[in-house]
């Protein structure tokens, strides 16, 4: 305890270590059986696990109707700087920790780091290639991939009880961090996305998510018309591995992105390859299928320009919404007077996203939508009212989960208030028993 108080990044590790790893149980060392999707049959052999893997996390069916694309309409694009200067690779060669993880074949950081006096001019005419060329080196493409059993699962049978962690080349990292801050640049400069997205933007965080949704509802309660609000919450279905390469390169023209950023992107996209760890085993390199990987950081920047037409759609019904998009996880806030005014928007509202999600090839978890309302007067509206979407009913909940946080109809704490005391309870636990070994 005495060491671990030296430093702070220490002291946060081991809290992280009680408030997670200690209240497991010890990790068999060996995965159990495997179950595929649509049959019962079990499988124990590393090479029918790995096809299991690839097809949960790796496979893609996107058929997005692209008819409707305009092919040889001439868009003119924003300003751009191809040129990559030695601070932009110093800074973010120096911005990835020391210690950071990479595919085993790969020069570690730390030695990048240290040699980073004599190869920065070799790394600069490198990226300055890749730039001007429109062209992501084959080798950048090549990545490992960690499969993890997620915490807290009764058991680990179906292929959705796990996570992936992606060692990926040093270099390549580099390569694409300098992308997403040229391509956040140029979405903050000329205001190529809506507001009411969130993640993967400058100054745009979980916590900006909540404070826009919270200052949205305060408004509306303010006003001297008494509304109610009620969210429609919205998931979409294996997001990174339902985006069609088409519409997202034709979003970024719409945008007026320069050329060198989407034809980059096009080669960044395509013949991607993974080989997967586990059980100390490692397979063979294979082609991805999935259209845009959650592996990397570029990908969430790259979802907003895909679903932006999604918001822009929802924000033209020209009705009281307003919409909050976090990557996959679409808000869809409506008031009024009148509950049942309410129902029909968000019913119209709804219609928009599956019309828009049948031209992506997106689909929308049916079973995860979830609907809440905020109000201050609870006897004035009916707070029992539900919505027909489709062949579903979804009936009103008092309190919802947004982004790891409760919140009840009154935007108070009291749920999340007790949800944290009952952890709290946990970890005080895990330090007393700490103690006693200590």
């Amino acid at each position: 305890m005495h060491e671990l108080s030296k430093a702070l990044k220490s002291i946060w590790c081991f809290a992280k270590w009680v408030r997670i790893e200690s209240q497991l149980s010890k990790k068999l060392s060996q995965f159990s059986s495997l179950k595929w999707s649509d049959i019962d049959h079990m499988t124990t052999t590393f090479k029918k696990k790995i096809e299991i893997l690839r097809e949960k996390f790796f496979f893609s069916s996107s058929q997005a109707n692209v008819n409707n694309i305009a092919k040889s309409f001439i868009f003119l694009t924003v300003s751009f700087n191809s040129r990559i200067t030695e601070d932009e690779v110093k800074q973010t060669i120096r911005r990835v920790k020391a210690d950071k993880a990479s595919s085993t074949s790969d020069i570690s950081n730390k030695a990048l780091q240290a040699s980073l006096a004599e190869l920065i001019s070799v790394l600069m005419s490198l990226f300055n290639a890749c730039i001007i060329y429109k062209y992501h080196l084959k080798q950048f493409k090549k990545t490992q991939t960690i499969v993890l059993c997620k915490s807290k699962k009764s058991d680990y049978i179906d292929s959705k009880m796990y996570r992936l962690i992606a060692l990926l080349n040093i270099m390549s990292k580099a390569l694409k961090l300098i992308m997403i801050k040229r391509l956040s640049d140029i979405v903050e400069t000329h205001y190529m996305l809506s507001n009411a997205q969130m993640r993967a933007r400058r100054k745009q965080f979980m916590i900006s998510t909540l404070d826009l949704l919270i200052d949205q509802v305060h408004t509306v309660w303010d006003c001297e018309i008494k509304y109610v609000i009620f969210m429609l919450s919205l998931d979409v279905v294996e997001v990174f591995n339902q985006v069609s390469h088409v519409r997202l390169l034709h979003t970024l023209k719409m945008k007026r992105t320069s050329s060198y950023i989407i034809e980059w992107t096009r080669s960044f996209l395509k013949n991607q390859e993974t080989s997967l760890i586990f059980n100390e085993q490692m397979s063979n390199m294979r082609k991805i299928n999935a259209d845009i990987s959650q592996r990397f950081l570029i990908s969430s920047i790259l979802f907003l320009f895909f679903n932006a037409s999604l918001i822009e759609k929802c924000e033209a019904l020209r009705i009281k919404i307003e919409v909050l998009d976090f990557v996959d996880n679409i808000n869809i806030l409506v008031y009024n007077r009148f509950t049942e005014e309410i129902c029909k928007t968000l019913s119209k509202a709804h219609d928009v996203c599956v019309k828009w999600a049948c031209t992506h090839d997106a689909t929308f978890a049916s079973e995860k939508y979830k609907l809440t309302h905020f109000t201050r007067k609870l006897k004035r509206f009916d707070m029992m009212t539900s919505i027909q979407i489709e062949s579903s009913v979804i009936k009103s909940k008092s309190d919802v989960r947004v982004l790891k946080m409760q919140l009840n109809m009154k935007l108070q704490w009291d749920v999340h208030l007790r949800q944290i005391k009952t952890n709290h309870i946990t970890r005080m636990l895990t330090l007393s028993c700490l103690e006693v070994f200590t």
